[in-house]
């Protein structure tokens, strides 16, 4: 059995996070202006060398900080308003 790529069959794909920057495919798919993809590092070339993406760190969100006190959660519904007349 003849094999290549240098004995594995499997390419090897690295995944990176581009943000867009105009209305463009990619991966297969319609993505828009500011949307933030994890493309294979070939196309995500390609589109940073057509100027309709670049690569960026996306720093994860900030944990949600709960500061009630005497609270279990924070999660109440509000306060039912008197209706008017």
């Amino acid at each position: 059995m003849l094999k290549w790529n240098g004995g594995s069959n499997t390419p090897n794909l690295k995944m990176k996070k581009y943000k867009i920057l105009q209305d463009t495919m990619a991966n297969g798919q319609k993505v828009h202006a500011g949307d933030i993809v994890e493309l294979p590092e070939h196309e995500g070339h390609t589109l940073c060398a057509y100027n309709k993406a670049e690569e960026t760190t996306v720093k994860p969100k900030a944990k949600k900080v709960d500061r009630s006190v005497g609270l279990e959660t924070s999660e109440v519904k509000a306060p039912k308003k008197r209706a008017k007349k």
